[in-house]
């Protein structure tokens, strides 16, 4: 029950965080007359801020009922990023978030689902192969390289060129692993191609939390419209990404902490 509980209390510290952070972004990026949403997610914010108080005080005894606590706020919020989507799709804006971004906010919070549904039958979660790791992160990652892109001003030339390239890479390495997932039907779950591709995949990953850590050293000299709230949430998801890179390859972790107010104190090189 120790290792089930120190897992519990990692992944619940992680993934609060992430939602709240979701719940923000959605709330900054609804319109005003989205009064009902807008009124949903502030308490939703509130929510999140008083379960991450309570993740870090978790026992034996109150942590499966925790985990219910926490499932409950979690569909709240897939509700309406689920609705908020559809009326993209189906209407036009209502928020000033994409439809792709609105989508990956929804394939993470399933992906804590996922952890949840283990945490409250009293089990840690179970290590999955790599490529599930890498066909939910990878397509993020292009994602957050595209909006950093697109938030840079235009005379940020040198680091819009460097976000768009990692944008590209990111890109070739999302549809690299969507071959290798079929691969994994001959019943070898482990060969050298992707062995080599784990490795490029991770010291990229790393790249990245380089130029998200320079981003946010840089305040108030980086010019366009990039919050230091965007720039912490990505590097929060790309060290949880590493962690479970390591753990699924059986190699040394990452030297950040995705749970920690300071995540972006330390440089990932280090």
């Amino acid at each position: 029950m120790t290792d089930m509980l120190a897992e519990a209390s990692f992944e619940h510290q992680y993934w609060l965080k992430i939602m709240k952070d979701h719940a923000q972004f959605i709330r900054n990026s609804l319109h005003l007359s989205e009064t009902k949403n807008v009124e949903t997610t502030e308490e939703l914010i509130k929510v999140f801020d008083h379960l991450l108080a309570k993740s870090k005080s978790l026992s034996n005894t109150n942590v499966i009922a925790f985990t219910k606590e926490a499932e409950s706020a979690i569909e709240v919020l897939k509700k309406i990023k689920l609705s908020l989507l559809k009326h993209q799709l189906k209407e036009g804006k209502t928020i000033h978030l994409s439809p792709t971004t609105m989508n990956h906010m929804v394939n993470e919070l399933e992906e804590y689902e996922v952890v949840i549904n283990y945490l409250k039958e009293g089990m840690a979660p179970a290590t999955f192969h790599e490529l599930h790791h890498h066909l939910i992160w990878l397509s993020d990652a292009a994602n957050h390289a595209n909006t950093i892109h697109v938030k840079l001003d235009k005379t940020e030339i040198s680091l819009k060129k460097k976000s768009n390239e990692f944008k590209k890479q990111f890109e070739a390495y999302y549809l690299n692993a969507v071959e290798f997932t079929g691969y994994l039907r001959s019943n070898l779950s482990s060969y050298p191609a992707l062995k080599r591709f784990n490795e490029d995949v991770m010291y990229q990953m790393k790249l990245f939390q380089t130029f998200l850590f320079e981003l946010d050293k840089m305040d108030l000299a980086l010019l366009g419209t990039i919050s230091p709230l965007m720039v912490d949430h990505m590097y929060r998801e790309h060290c949880y990404y590493l962690i479970k890179l390591s753990h699924s390859t059986k190699t040394q972790p990452p030297a950040c902490d995705p749970t920690i107010p300071d995540t972006l104190k330390k440089e990932p090189w280090q």
